[in-house]
């Protein structure tokens, strides 16, 4: 139960951080042969961090009205959308509010996440389980950061973005059916109700 969980909660903020960090891994090639200055480059991020902020506010009121596994699936969809979208965007303004928009939807995967976590694990469970799943965004940002230069060397910036969003939507399919799994597998029928209530 506990490995079954615990990995699936981890492959979700493994893809929380690929899809986040992606940008910052490219920055340098956009400014260097992307046709944007260093400034231009970091609007985008300045859209993230400020909608990724506002998204936490938000996603910590909605995981008290809606399940929290909706929540992190439409989160997953949403930063899916943005990330296919993000290559084919004309100008730097189109790219800031494409990125702001991801930062919101990145926004709603860790809150309720933990939400699920509590109601799936017993208190020992829960410490031990946040342990390996933060072991995940450093696994993230070291994957982001190694796969960034192949893409660079292969086809350009921009598969990076197109390679994440692939896996994003890969990984909120798996979220959604892995999610009735651990339902079943653990006897609390509707983990999502149950956090929603705690």
């Amino acid at each position: 139960k506990i490995i079954i969980a615990t990995s699936l909660f981890m492959a979700v903020y493994f893809i929380s951080y690929l899809t986040r960090l992606n940008y910052n891994a490219v920055l340098a090639e956009m400014t260097a042969n992307g046709g944007f200055t260093k400034a231009e480059a970091s609007l985008p991020l300045t859209g993230l961090f400020v909608a990724y902020g506002f998204g936490q506010l938000v996603s910590g009121y909605l995981g008290d009205r809606i399940q929290p596994k909706r929540i992190i699936f439409a989160g997953l969809l949403i930063t899916t959308a943005m990330n296919l979208v993000m290559p084919f965007c004309a100008g730097i303004g189109i790219m800031t509010a494409v990125w702001s928009v991801n930062g919101f939807a990145q926004a709603m995967i860790w809150p309720p996440l933990v939400k699920i976590m509590t109601a799936v694990f017993t208190p020992d469970e829960y410490k031990k389980a946040c342990v390996r799943v933060s072991w995940s965004s450093s696994l993230g940002t070291i994957a982001v950061y190694l796969l960034a230069p192949v893409c660079i060397a292969l086809s350009g910036w921009r598969a990076i973005f197109i390679i994440c969003g692939l896996l994003a939507a890969v990984t909120a399919f798996v979220w959604f059916s892995g999610c009735s799994k651990i339902e079943k597998q653990t006897g609390v029928l509707h983990i999502s109700e149950k956090a929603a209530e705690g």
